[in-house]
Order: C-alpha cells, then structure tokens, then sequence
C-alpha cells in the first residue's frame, strides 16, 4: 500500500492541497527576496514537477493521480 508523499525538504511554509495513495500536490510559500509561490507535484519514483500555476498544478496531478471527472483545461 503506497503512502501520500512528503514534501521536499526545501525552505518555505508548505501545505498539501491533494493527496491520494502514491501521489501529493504540495504548495510551497516563501519570502526569501520577494514573495513566490510554487506548486510540487510528487509522484514517486519520478522527480517532482515544479509550476508556478495552480490550476496547471492540479491538472498534472490529477492526470498522474488517475482521479476520474477532475480534469481541467490548460
């Protein structure tokens, strides 16, 4: 049975918008220079996707994510 993933171990206010077994989208909030944020996608093995918007966020990880009825244009 595959667990949500954690975040990387990266600087920054995280907070997990999505999860199901093997696969999270985590928002990551900074304030180093100016304020940014970004969207991580993890599905593991694969190397995390990183965007900078959350719709095209959430459209990665429900295609990844197999989730049915949620997918959303880009």
């Amino acid at each position: 049975m595959a667990v949500i993933p954690d975040h990387p171990k990266d600087a920054g206010t995280w907070t997990r918008l999505e999860g199901r077994e093997g696969f999270a989208l985590w928002r990551r909030e900074r304030l180093t220079l100016a304020p940014v944020t970004t969207y991580y996608v993890v599905a593991p093995p694969r190397q995390s996707e990183i965007l900078s918007d959350e719709a095209k966020a959430r459209a990665r990880f429900n295609e990844l994510a197999g989730v049915p009825g949620r997918e959303t244009a880009l």
